[in-house]
């Protein structure tokens, strides 16, 4: 899992902010140009990175400092280094540090400490602490974008032209042309895609290089027809039954409730929750009410006390909207009033009075 993060001059973040994460729920809440979908890529390029394990020694440090400044690149769709400092912010240089830990990879074993330079392109990033070993886990991330409607051009294209996805996209696709299995063996994760299949009414199957979603008595439609609230569900369908979302793999899920309407996310919780217990590190941006709502709901019952989690507030202050303030905590209390959610709290007090 990732475990810490520390940031400083790195986009929204020109201030150093720290990020201590646990093994089960982490929720980071913020509005829209608060910094939540790059906490998320960021901590994605880096786990990736990491997790390029298995490998019996480390390679040369100028190796892994292309590497990682590829990677960084390609999941945030960056023409160049310079774009991912806090330039706007008054900030241009980047530092960066984070502590993996997984199977095998003791704590601070797996810490790395870079920076970068916006005027130090040729140059580009340099690695100051390199991790001791690599991890070798699973990592997804499941983007805002859909996928099943690239996957075709990707099999035909992508191999051949990686430029034309962003990273993460490329990263999914790969995943997803790996062979499924009916169920997977782990009984925790099996009750977990039971409740993903309840949400579709059904199940992804594979045929003829495409996804189609099969319900009982219909006839198999396209992934790319289906509601666009159903399809990240389908690829975590998919990536559950072959084997790529499993015990010590993390995903990163930008917006879960993007195009889910409320009747489903209850049961959505359910899957986050069944996640976390299945031993998936679960890291997740939202800014939907009901959906927090309906997490604190659920994390205070008694089936999930063994789930830790933590939250993120990230706010950008009215006086200063130069950088964003980070506070973090266990509830929803703990991290401050949000923007974006006080304004749907005020609109609820505005109507009950109407009524």
């Amino acid at each position: 899992m990732i475990r810490e993060l520390v940031v400083e001059g790195f986009t929204v973040f020109p201030d150093k902010e720290k990020f201590e994460f646990v093994p089960g729920i982490n929720v980071v809440v913020g509005g829209n140009d608060s910094g939540k979908s790059h906490l998320l890529k960021l901590c994605y390029s880096l786990a990736k990175w990491s997790s390029g394990g298995g490998r019996k020694s480390l390679p040369d440090k100028w190796a892994e400092e292309l590497r990682l400044r590829n990677d960084l690149m390609r999941v945030f769709s960056s023409r160049n280094l310079s774009g991912l400092t806090a330039l706007n912010r008054g900030n241009d240089h980047a530092g960066v540090f984070a502590s993996m830990i997984g199977d095998g990879v003791p704590d601070r074993m797996g810490d790395i400490r870079f920076r970068f330079c916006s005027t130090e392109e040729e140059e580009g990033l340099h690695i100051d602490e390199m991790p001791k070993r690599f991890l070798n886990n699973p990592v997804v991330f499941l983007t805002a974008r859909e996928v099943f409607a690239i996957f075709p051009s990707f099999v035909q294209l992508g191999a051949k032209f990686p430029e034309v996805l962003d990273g993460a996209c490329w990263d999914l696709c790969r995943a997803l042309e790996i062979p499924m299995k009916l169920s997977p063996d782990d009984v925790a994760l099996g009750r977990v895609l039971g409740r993903i299949q309840k949400i579709l009414s059904g199940n992804v199957i594979f045929q003829d290089g495409r996804f189609y979603l099969s319900r009982p008595g219909q006839q198999a439609m396209e992934m790319s027809l289906v509601a666009e609230g159903f399809k990240r569900l389908g690829v975590l369908d998919c990536l559950i039954r072959n084997g790529t979302v499993n015990k010590g793999s993390i995903l990163f899920w930008d917006e879960p409730e993007m195009n889910l309407n409320s009747f489903h996310l209850p049961l959505l919780v359910k899957v986050l929750t069944g996640l976390a217990k299945a031993g998936v590190q679960v890291v997740l941006s939202s800014h939907s009410l009901f959906l927090l709502r309906e997490l604190m709901i659920q994390l205070s019952e008694r089936r999930n006390e063994q789930v830790s989690r933590r939250f993120f507030g990230l706010n950008v202050p009215h006086e200063n909207r130069l950088g964003v303030r980070v506070n973090s905590g266990n509830s929803l209390e703990d991290i401050g009033p949000i923007e974006s959610l006080e304004a749907e709290i005020e609109q609820a007090d505005r109507y009950l009075k109407l009524v």
